[in-house]
């Protein structure tokens, strides 16, 4: 057993800090929370964290694993075989863990490429972090990055794409409603799969007590997805304050993802339709996620990071832009750990509470005065193990 003693404890669930906190982890759990002294014994290692601040985990709950985040990420894997993607999405997922990012929900991929990945660390084969993966996505024929996806047209072909998802061990099922930025001659408010689809998709998600993610950022797609019961709206760039209130109403999700667009906004590599749509979107972007969280919406973070221009570690620029947009600094950690777990189905991760994985960072100062200081040097516990820097790709 550990005992991690004298640290800070934000765990993810209290409005408020604790000092002189101490967590007993024994194997992958924890299974003791208390504040000052614990009684040393011989079978406890005892790791005096002397002020440091324990907070979970963080979660993303959106990325591309089988890209890079550069400029052009898909070209890197175009025609590439499904082994080498894959071994592509787990040196992202490296790098991921490495940020302390210790859970990911990955939106999309070819083949069963990240479903794999995500095979061999939950067998321990590999170490890295806990990954909710959809495998590929479906969208219409044609539809938003549809050569990652299945294509599908009509509620028969639908639900026969995400059954045969589910059976191949999808965790969530990723729908395309909409078009978006990076797909060429479709615009972001365009409606493309229909109510009926959308429907179909997640009534057998449903069958498999799995949730249906959206991509949606026009508003007929948004209330269309709502229309069918979708538990998780991706990006929601054109969502007013009706469909927001709606969104509350129903307990959907909302995963903002706001830095991909602001970043696409100032690639100059990105091909110019792409960079025509996005200088369009970012104003209406922003006035949506202010809106969202003045009505207390439940937000969990989502980067898309591997997209382009948005390589991981853009993972804390999303929570400082979330803090910009009317969020407390708790607020932030709650929806990048807590929030987040709930939204991907990660209920045994997410917040420091006896029964939970040792999914932890420590880290010297306190990130409720600063959120940057989440991008510095922290140890990061996963399952209970800290994670070696020399297992980790540079």
């Amino acid at each position: 057993m550990k005992l991690l003693k004298n640290c800070v404890l934000i765990d993810g669930v209290s409005s408020e800090p604790v000092d002189r906190a101490y967590i007993l982890i024994d194997g992958e759990e924890i299974v003791e929370i208390g504040r000052g002294d614990y009684p040393s014994t011989s079978s406890v290692e005892v790791i005096d964290c002397q002020g440091a601040y324990v907070l979970p985990g963080l979660i993303d709950a959106h990325v591309h694993l089988i890209w890079d985040g550069s400029s052009h990420p898909q070209s890197v894997i175009a025609g590439a075989d499904p082994e080498i993607i894959a071994l592509r999405a787990y040196r992202h997922a490296l790098k991921t863990l490495a940020l302390g990012i210790t859970s990911v929900r990955d939106l999309a991929s070819p083949f069963r490429t990240v479903l794999q990945v995500r095979n061999a660390i939950n067998s321990k084969l590999l170490v890295g972090p806990s990954i909710v993966a959809s495998g590929p996505s479906i969208s219409m024929t044609g539809g938003h990055i549809h050569y990652i996806g299945v294509e599908a047209d009509g509620e028969d072909e639908v639900r026969k794409a995400s059954r045969s998802l589910l059976k191949q061990g999808a965790d969530v099922i990723k729908v395309m409603a909409t078009g978006g930025i990076y797909t060429q001659g479709e615009e972001p408010g365009s409606e493309q799969m229909t109510v009926t689809e959308l429907r179909a998709a997640r009534e057998e998600a449903s069958k498999k007590n799995k949730k249906t993610a959206a991509h949606a950022q026009g508003r007929q797609g948004i209330i269309n997805c709502l229309d069918a019961g979708i538990e998780t709206i991706e990006h929601g760039i054109y969502a007013d304050r009706d469909v927001l209130i709606r969104m509350k109403e129903q307990g959907t999700y909302l995963v903002p993802t706001m830095i991909v667009f602001r970043n696409l906004a100032s690639d100059s590599a990105i091909p110019p339709w792409a960079y025509q749509k996005v200088q369009s979107v970012l104003e209406p972007h922003y006035a949506m996620l202010e809106q969202a969280i003045s009505l207390k919406l439940n937000i969990a973070t989502g980067t898309d990071c591997g997209s382009p221009a948005t390589p991981p570690e853009f993972y804390f620029d999303e929570l400082i832009i979330m803090q910009e947009a009317g969020m407390t600094p708790m607020e932030v950690i709650h929806a990048s750990t807590r929030v987040a777990a709930e939204c991907i189905d990660l209920h045994d991760r997410g917040t420091i509470e006896v029964g939970k994985k040792a999914d932890l960072l420590i880290v010297e100062e306190n990130p409720l005065q600063d959120l940057n200081v989440l991008r510095g040097y922290k140890q990061v516990v996963k399952n209970g193990q800290w994670v070696s820097e020399k297992l980790l790709l540079p």
